[in-house]
């Protein structure tokens, strides 16, 4: 992922150039008097010494009047830019001890110019044939501008763009310049021979808080961890009622009474840890039935999703006051605030559900708060993004995933989940590829429910296509309930797994409400 956030941006830059020869003056190239440099530009420029002759204490670098760190670097002497001001900055090179023609030191002023706005963006956009056209999409929030290898690009609103790569384009330029003419760069490398996702293999079952704290349902999952059947458990943190499945010590869950105690989260991890499986905690985001009800109780409607009038909250299926405000900064810290806490408990991964606006007509919605101009899908990405960045200051190894509607791979708007835009801030992308939930006709398939092989096949190679480049695994959500009128049994779990797996997917997730599985479709070893 190539993330430009303030001064922390990942970007190809020049390399400064220190030559020298007994006879010869110190040369200092990549850097000249005056020029000005974005953050951006300055992240990976790194100071290069031609030292024949010379031993390492013979060199001295300093930045600011501050000595900079010298590096053994491919048998090179290499020294990192840090601490640079914003503003006028002097770089001086000299060499102790020895005699130069035209001096002992070279000085070089440059300029650093204010950090401009935060680009989003993939690390790579991969060509899938020879000399195909592909896309570029990223966004840029509080952008005038942004221009693509020199070329200005069209900003969508919330700074979502979109830009067309040619084949031997090698790499991608992107530069964001805000109002008051500050940029920030990015470069997107362009590849026919993408990186491998890191996530691991994955094989894993879902259980729910409440179903963690009865030994009837939290025994069989152990027998499976035990059994090496299943590499990792997803256990709710925050489910779809709103409830933190431990005594969570967030401040807001303390507010509004959110709390449970169904389980010991240390304790929890602990024992599946115990077992060598991963554990995964799903925290459902904006579907907060507690929270808006409790927001609206307490007059506090813009942490709520209201009607287009803005007179009440909006209804829907889920309830009379259902879904929270995805633009609201506490409604937002909250989820990151629980995701962080697990972590420290020490949960592998935070697995956000209902990442999402409501369905339906978006306007019969009003979302207080929402910048002008910025749509509800970039509003969820750059959420996204905000949760990456926290958890890993937390714990770097911490991994971060999404549960997606099937259908985001193709419609990202109709429930603001725009899939290139959050991969690259993800570990893993996990679509809810139920055969059940599928219109007749998705992707060339009849009648999905009774098909699964086909729908799930055809899915998951669609969101391998969306998020490649993005270093994001395809895991999807497979189904293993029965819904729509056609009995899911083994027979029905297993052509979802091999379906998966033939498409590419790292791994796969059993969902069924109840918490209960066709275990016999684990009997082959996982990874």
């Amino acid at each position: 992922m190539l993330v430009a956030v303030g001064s922390a941006v990942i970007v190809a830059a020049g390399v400064v150039a220190i030559r020298s020869t007994e006879l010869s003056s110190l040369e200092v190239t990549g850097i000249a008097d005056g020029q000005e440099l974005s953050r951006g530009e300055l992240e990976d420029v790194r100071i290069v010494i031609d030292r024949d002759g010379l031993a390492a204490g013979d060199v001295r670098v300093e930045l600011n009047g501050t000595e900079l760190p010298t590096v053994e670097e491919d048998g090179e002497l290499v020294a990192r830019l840090s601490t640079v001001n914003e503003g006028e900055n002097a770089l001086v090179v000299s060499m102790d001890g020895k005699l130069f023609l035209g001096g002992e030191q070279v000085e070089r002023r440059f300029v650093v110019t204010p950090a401009g706005p935060d680009i989003y963006a993939p690390d790579e956009v991969v060509v899938a044939l020879p000399g195909q056209v592909m896309e570029l999409r990223a966004m840029a929030p509080g952008a005038v501008s942004v221009t693509a290898n020199g070329t200005a690009v069209t900003l969508e609103p919330g700074g979502a763009f979109t830009t067309d790569v040619a084949p031997n384009a090698g790499s991608v330029r992107l530069e964001a310049v805000d109002a008051a003419g500050n940029s920030n760069v990015v470069t997107v490398q362009v590849t026919d021979d993408p990186a491998a996702p890191a996530y691991p293999p994955t094989t894993a079952v879902r259980i729910s808080a409440a179903a963690w704290s009865d030994p009837a349902f939290r025994q069989p999952i152990i027998d499976l961890a035990r059994a090496g059947k299943i590499n990792a458990v997803e256990l709710d943190i925050k489910d779809e009622n709103g409830e933190v499945g431990y005594a969570s010590a967030v401040p807001l869950a303390t507010t509004i009474g959110s709390a449970r105690s169904y389980y010991d989260a240390a304790a929890a991890v602990d024992e599946l840890h115990a077992l060598g499986v991963r554990v995964i905690g799903r925290i459902v985001c904006f579907l907060d039935p507690l929270l808006a009800g409790w927001a609206w109780s307490n007059q506090r409607p813009e942490l709520t999703v209201l009607n287009a009038t803005g007179s009440a909250p909006l209804a829907s299926n889920y309830g009379s006051a259902a879904f929270t405000n995805l633009a609201n900064a506490e409604v937002r810290q909250y989820q990151i605030d629980l995701a962080r806490e697990a972590v420290g408990h020490g949960f592998d991964e935070i697995l956000y559900d209902y990442v999402r606006r409501p369905e339906g007509d978006l306007s019969t919605m009003a979302f207080v708060g929402l910048d002008a101009g910025m749509t509800p899908e970039v509003a969820v990405a750059k959420f996204v993004a905000e949760t990456e960045e926290q958890i890993d200051e937390v714990d770097p190894d911490a991994m971060l995933g999404i549960s997606v509607f099937g259908i985001s791979a193709t419609r990202p708007e109709q429930i603001a989940q725009d899939i290139r835009l959050m991969a690259p801030h993800v570990d893993y992308v996990s679509p809810m590829v139920y055969p059940s939930h599928w219109g007749p006709g998705e992707y060339g398939v009849p009648d999905p429910v009774r098909q699964p092989a086909e729908i799930v096949e055809r899915s998951v190679l669609d969101f391998q296509r969306v998020v490649a480049g993005s270093g994001a695994a395809v895991v999807p959500w497979l189904q293993d309930f029965t819904y729509g009128g056609v009995a899911y049994g083994p027979a029905e779990v297993t052509a979802q797994i091999d379906a998966a797996m033939g498409s590419g997917a790292r791994g796969f997730l059993l969902w069924n409400p109840g918490s209960t599985y066709h275990v016999e479709v684990l009997d082959r070893p996982t990874s």
